[in-house]
């Protein structure tokens, strides 16, 4: 497989299944378009998607589970921790051949200080 920037490949099928089923949700996809840039909290990813606050969650732990989101804390001024999101995939290339499916996964460059 061939692209431009490094990426890494993904090896075993069953990560490879997890990663497509991530990838044909559109709830998924629009989570992820949504925290590549910047992090963010699962009620910003409600109120900017539309997606249910459950289902933004329930997402976001999935990703979470297979490590496409790097995770963070902040303590909010009312003294509450909020969890910020942000996807470590920029981008994921897929190619079908002969039966066999190879993938590459392109990390996204995250700041140290996030």
């Amino acid at each position: 497989m061939q692209s431009f920037e490094k990426g890494n490949l993904v090896e075993g099928d069953t990560q490879k299944n997890d990663l497509l089923n991530i990838l044909a949700d559109d709830y998924s996809r629009n989570i992820l378009n949504h925290i590549i840039d910047s992090p963010k909290s699962g009620v910003q990813l409600s109120s900017e998607t539309g997606i249910p606050g459950s289902t933004v969650y329930r997402k976001l732990s999935r990703m979470s589970e297979l490590k496409l989101l790097k995770i963070t804390g902040i303590i909010s001024p009312e003294g509450k921790k909020i969890f910020l999101y942000q996807s470590r995939v920029k981008s994921v290339y897929t190619r079908f051949d002969g039966g066999f499916i190879d993938m590459e996964i392109i990390p996204n460059i995250i700041p140290s200080n996030l």
